[in-house]
């Protein structure tokens, strides 16, 4: 395979992001300072470096074993967005199928319910027109009673 194909599949893109933008970043400090804490220990076994400069050495390794615990807690958010976006994509994947046959369901109901919808709102229209000609009746009563007061 040539290395033109590599960079054009995008999983394994994908994965190469994720080891050169993620993993290595945290991995390689990681390992110097790991590094770093053995060749001091062998150094103060071998009395080839004196107890203050390890003291000096391991405060500023301290910090960066503090640093490196800090810079994880930030990672996990990224993680935790990462695997609920696989898990967004897989559970798009299998409810796919059911949300095509409602969609297909509810698509049937709205076509029978707009065949349906004249007849069953035909008698309620009636009824709104019933009422509506009461309700003038009993206004033009009432203001031909308001008119009577009026003039007497």
């Amino acid at each position: 395979m040539s290395a033109s194909h590599t960079t054009t599949n995008p999983v394994r893109r994908h994965r190469r992001d994720i080891w050169l933008r993620i993993v290595a970043p945290v991995a390689i400090p990681a390992l110097l300072l790991v590094a770093l804490c053995v060749i001091l220990v062998v150094a103060a076994a071998s009395d080839a470096i004196e107890g203050t400069q390890i003291g000096v050495v391991m405060g500023i390794v301290a910090t960066a074993f503090i640093a490196l615990p800090l810079a994880l807690l930030c990672i996990v958010p990224y993680a935790v967005l990462a695997v609920a976006a696989v898990g967004a994509g897989r559970l798009y994947r299998v409810t796919t199928g059911p949300l095509q046959a409602v969609r297909r369901l509810t698509g049937k109901a709205a076509v029978q319910t707009d065949r349906f919808a004249p007849k069953i709102a035909r008698p309620f229209v009636g009824l709104n027109t019933r009422i509506t000609r009461w309700e003038y009746t009993i206004r033009g009563w009432q203001g031909k009673d308001a008119s009577d007061e009026r003039h007497s």
